[in-house]
């Protein structure tokens, strides 16, 4: 081995410590960068070359053999994983307080306390049936209690449309990252083909990956040919390397799966379109449409039976009363022919609006303080009308309330835990991944050292091959 040799030697590790000098200072750049995994430079011996005159292997110097990007996958998938479940969770949780509110009757001036009221008024008028403002009472409080089921199913269904609105925007937004990932898996992949290690393009597509899971449950994982694949778990492949399937919202009619009518359904754009809305699980999107077609659904529901069973109730009674003018068969309430949008369908009839002396109290006709309607009416408060026979409508009712305020509770809580559990596992990435700006500065000191031990190197064999040639003159 010849001087040449050592020259090269001396200068293969500046070229070392130049690299490492370089990644250390991308490291320090990039400390306040979210996502940022630190890079290593590795290295490893160049060729040994035998020594002058001798079988003995002499070392040739350091090859850059590549920079590491410092990341555990484990973690995150985990990160992933953890990320998906709080999105879910804090969207369940926007929608499910939305439809708290709804429920709220800190005013006092619930429905159950509207219903309560309403029979109250027949009470009244059970004990005078011939008072013309008791009679006007009852017709007001009538009105009172089906202008709170209008205003409750539309605040319900109103809440679905802000959902719908939501589905709408979070799938622009899924297309929108899948056209990142589709062209990042193309850059990452050229970037390989060349050898080299595409570290800041791989912190950018698992940055787009988390944001993407907090979307919708997803499986990640890497085909034969290398490629990476991105599945939608229960629906197939949504990104397989360059490839990629696009979202679209359409309304469509109701479903025995819970979607309402005209609510948003989500298209695949396979080669041959399919609705995969029910399909989609976990993340934000997941928690929209369980509380949308679950949720909200069965709340919607509960109130047509409600609504429903009282109209018939009364109406059943009331009809086989007497009017003050001796007319019998009047309806209180229209009448509503099936449970379907009862909370939205029920009013007074039109006798009832037309005239308070067409409130049957009697049950003979031409029988002044005849009360066994009224008294008939208001008893059917305390009747066990709900739930196969097993509840009355106040206990019904307020099983609504009480079924959204634990479910309000228990996502809340479990959301708070969950944040717990993102939040450690993000200090673990930081702990392996992160960089500190501490050790980056000693680094630096010690590439520094090795840079100029290097240059010495060269410096010693300069005045090496000097002393050769002015042995030579």
């Amino acid at each position: 081995m010849g001087l040449p040799n050592v020259f090269n030697t001396g200068r293969s590790g500046m070229m070392a410590s130049k690299a490492a000098i370089a990644t250390a200072g991308h490291n320090i750049s990039n400390a306040n960068t979210e996502g940022f995994s630190r890079q290593r430079v590795q290295t490893s011996p160049d060729t040994p070359r035998p020594a002058l005159g001798s079988h003995a292997l002499v070392g040739t110097g350091t090859l850059v053999s590549r920079v590491e990007r410092i990341n555990d996958e484990y973690v995150e998938k985990q990160i992933r994983n953890g990320t998906r479940d709080m999105s879910h969770m804090e969207e369940k949780d926007m929608a499910l307080r939305q439809t708290e509110d709804i429920f709220n009757e800190m005013n006092g001036e619930g429905l159950n306390r509207l219903v309560a009221r309403f029979f109250n008024e027949f009470r009244k008028l059970g004990n005078e049936p011939d008072n013309e403002a008791v009679r006007q009472s009852v017709r007001e409080a009538s009105q009172a209690m089906v202008n709170d089921f209008h205003r409750l199913r539309n605040s319900v269904q109103e809440v679905r449309t802000h959902i719908d609105s939501r589905l709408d925007g979070y799938t622009s937004e899924v297309n929108s990252i899948v056209d990142d990932l589709k062209e990042l898996n193309q850059k990452i992949k050229a970037v390989e083909i060349g050898g080299a290690s595409p570290n800041d393009l791989l912190d950018k597509r698992d940055a787009a990956l988390r944001k993407l899971s907090s979307y919708m449950d997803l499986n990640m994982h890497k085909d034969s040919s290398g490629g990476y694949v991105v599945d939608i778990k229960g629906v197939g492949p949504l990104i397989v390397g360059s490839q990629a399937e696009k979202f679209s919202v359409f309304r469509s009619p109701a479903d025995d799966q819970g979607k309402p009518e005209n609510a948003l359904d989500i298209s695949s754009s396979s080669s041959v379109a399919s609705t995969v809305t029910h399909q989609i699980k976990g993340g934000k999107i997941g928690a929209l449409l369980e509380v949308r077609d679950q949720t909200l659904s069965t709340i919607i529901d509960r109130l047509d039976e409600l609504a429903f069973n009282v109209g018939n109730a009364v109406n059943r009674i009331h009809q086989q009363g007497f009017t003050r003018d001796g007319l019998q068969g009047v309806a209180f309430f229209r009448n509503i022919q099936n449970r379907e949008r009862a909370a939205e369908f029920i009013g007074l009839s039109d006798a009832v609006s037309a005239s308070v002396n067409n409130i049957a109290t009697a049950a003979q006709p031409d029988s002044p303080g005849d009360n066994r309607i009224a008294i008939a009416i208001s008893g059917i408060q305390y009747q066990q009308l709900m739930n196969d026979n097993k509840s009355t409508l106040d206990d019904f009712y307020n099983s609504i309330v009480s079924d959204v305020g634990v479910a309000t509770s228990r996502n809340r809580s479990a959301l708070n835990q969950q944040k717990d559990i993102v939040t450690q596992l993000n200090k673990m990435r930081d702990r392996i991944s992160g960089v500190s700006i501490d050790e980056e500065t000693a680094n630096l000191m010690q590439y520094q050292h090795t840079f100029d031990a290097s240059a010495k190197v060269i410096q010693v064999a300069d005045e090496l091959l000097k002393t050769i040639l002015d042995l030579k003159r």
